[in-house]
């Protein structure tokens, strides 16, 4: 039987753990912060749109929202399309998932009809339509602001 030296052991030295648990908090800060941005380019409160259990904002990480949700679309001609059917004032987002012709609609938790204390929802919970088109680029304007029109239903914009 072979004894295994202090030197081949597997578990790390205080100094490793002590340098893995400050790389774990330098990750964690570059993955933080992420804004949310509305049609119009303003950073909006991350807390209007994914719901929380505690007092607390439910914290964004930036690499989960990139490749879960996208970046705000920026194509002017489906901001305006977006912005006829939902009011600008009704603070709804408006993103496109990275490499793909998938837009995505983030509700407000206020206008949310399926998340929210009443409905238990969990941290994080978000009301999210997605619109899926053929290829990049093939948007065709009327279908897609007929398949805008159909969200509206699932929200609560009138109170």
């Amino acid at each position: 039987m072979t004894e295994i030296k202090k030197e081949e052991s597997f578990e790390p030295t205080p100094a490793e753990i002590a340098a893995e648990k400050k790389a774990a908090i330098e990750a964690g800060k570059e993955k933080k912060g992420y804004t949310l941005k509305d049609t119009a380019g303003k950073a909006v409160d991350s807390g209007d749109y994914f719901f929380s259990t505690t007092d607390k904002k439910y914290p964004l990480d930036k690499d989960i929202i990139k490749n879960y949700i996208g970046e705000p679309v920026t194509r002017e001609d489906l901001i305006s399309v977006f912005n006829d059917v939902f009011k600008p004032e009704w603070g709804v987002l408006f993103y496109k998932k990275i490499d793909t012709e998938v837009y995505i609609v983030i509700i407000p938790i206020k206008y949310s009809s399926i998340v929210g204390r009443l409905h238990e929802s969990g941290d994080g919970a978000t009301q999210l339509h997605s619109i899926s088109q053929i290829a990049e680029g093939s948007v065709n304007i009327d279908s897609f602001r007929a398949k805008l029109k159909r969200i509206v239903p699932f929200c609560e914009f009138v109170k």
